[in-house]
């Protein structure tokens, strides 16, 4: 095929690439589900990824090349070049590239002649940590101060060594202005706006497209909905399970309810904070609450369609969730924070109920309300979460991506 002609019809060679985490996480599942859904319709998917747990196997000067090869690979740049010529790739879809693979890849696609599109599943190219989020609260210097204030802090794993390298990366890119040559597509409205405040993109190259969620599980009515709420995540300060935990301490209490009206929590997940949580239980008393740890996925997705509502009280803006994106596909009402992308993504008695970030009387209230009201769910992103209405989305953005290359 003629590259940068796509007439929505073909079938397209395309080349993902991912730097995966230590600890698997949403974005390890997104570029997974994104793959099967490529493939599914005809496309021929291929991988260039890395792991971060080379770090553990690197040698002495490998290591000292890690500032520099973080802010450029040569060797990402060979390999994609190799890999475009070799499989006629069509078009590039970038997800994570800190530290292994990083913004060289970029350079790799566009000097080949081929497009590339950036998945911007946090805020990384605004914050080094990716999260604006540190000390405990919310945080956005690094926007309006600088990269700077990054680098004091020790934003990036509480390491100002680490958060310099993953700084002058952005900075490097800034100043070539790598960014603005990429197509990114942002998970949420919310995002977006964030995105395009530091103005180191192309606003006109920068699209809102939801997460796929690969789940074809059952919708149970609500009338026969089980009497749990369930929360899915890690047990970590900035997710929020403290202020969860409180918030049952204060349903306890009798302040808001009787007993049996209060729904079970169920929490499944592990964490730093997991012998703690597991203490303020029994402290408290608290026996509506259980942490049974991780759940296999396929049995949480069950638990999911069963429950009366899921629960994300993070203190962090988040990306996009894919508890609340499985969720919502199961009509599953969703609990959660008024800020970031958890407050942008709930429709008060639609799709779910907000509440003050960090506030457990707030949360307690809200978890009445899977008892005493219903979601409509009538919801037109809800499309877009499902497998052709997301398919659809996501070939238009290769569309639009590879007709600016033959405008070029």
């Amino acid at each position: 095929m003629e590259k940068g002609k796509y007439d929505g019809g073909k079938k397209l060679n395309i080349l993902q690439v991912h730097d995966y985490y230590k600890i698997p996480g949403g974005e390890d599942q997104v570029v997974q589900n994104e793959g099967e859904l490529l493939k599914e319709h005809g496309h021929q998917v291929y991988l260039y990824s890395r792991r971060n747990e080379e770090l553990s196997r690197m040698k002495f000067w490998e290591k000292i090349c890690l500032p520099f090869t973080a802010v450029f690979s040569l060797r990402t740049f060979r390999k994609v070049r190799q890999m475009i010529r070799e499989k006629e790739i069509d078009i590039v879809h970038v997800h994570n590239t800190l530290p292994l693979i990083s913004p060289s890849v970029f350079y790799g696609a566009l000097t080949a002649g081929v497009p590339v599109v950036m998945t911007v599943h946090n805020f990384r190219l605004l914050c080094p940590n990716g999260v604006f989020y540190r000390d405990g609260h919310v945080c956005e210097e690094c926007v309006e101060k600088g990269l700077h204030c990054s680098v004091r802090y020790g934003c990036y794993r509480g390491s100002r060594a680490q958060t310099l390298v993953c700084a002058l990366s952005m900075k490097v890119h800034r100043i070539l202005g790598t960014y603005r040559r990429v197509h990114c597509i942002c998970l949420t409205k919310f995002q977006k706006e964030k995105l395009l405040q530091a103005k180191q993109v192309d606003a006109q190259k920068v699209y809102v497209k939801s997460n796929y969620v690969n789940y074809k599980g059952k919708v149970v009515d609500a009338s026969r909905r089980k009497n749990y709420v369930l929360y899915a995540g890690r047990l970590e300060e900035n997710k929020g399970i403290r202020v969860l935990l409180r918030a049952y301490r204060e349903l306890a209490k009798g302040n808001y309810a009787e007993r049996d009206q209060i729904p079970e929590l169920i929490i499944c997940g592990e964490g730093s904070l997991k012998k703690q949580c597991e203490r303020y239980v029994k402290k408290h008393h608290l026996e509506k609450v259980s942490l049974p740890g991780s759940v296999p996925n396929d049995r949480m997705k069950e638990m999911m369609a069963e429950a009366k509502g899921i629960i994300v009280p993070s203190l962090l803006y988040e990306g996009f969730p894919m508890n609340i994106a499985e969720g919502y596909h199961v009509k599953t009402p969703v609990i959660g924070s008024d800020s970031g992308n958890v407050g942008n993504l709930i429709i008060e008695n639609v799709n779910g109920w907000k509440f003050e970030t960090g506030n457990p009387k707030a949360l307690a209230k809200a978890i009445l309300k899977c008892e005493q009201e219903i979601c409509s769910f009538d919801l037109q992103e809800a499309e877009e979460w499902a497998e052709e209405g997301n398919y659809a989305k996501l070939m238009e953005i290769y569309g639009r991506c590879m007709e600016g290359v033959r405008k070029a």
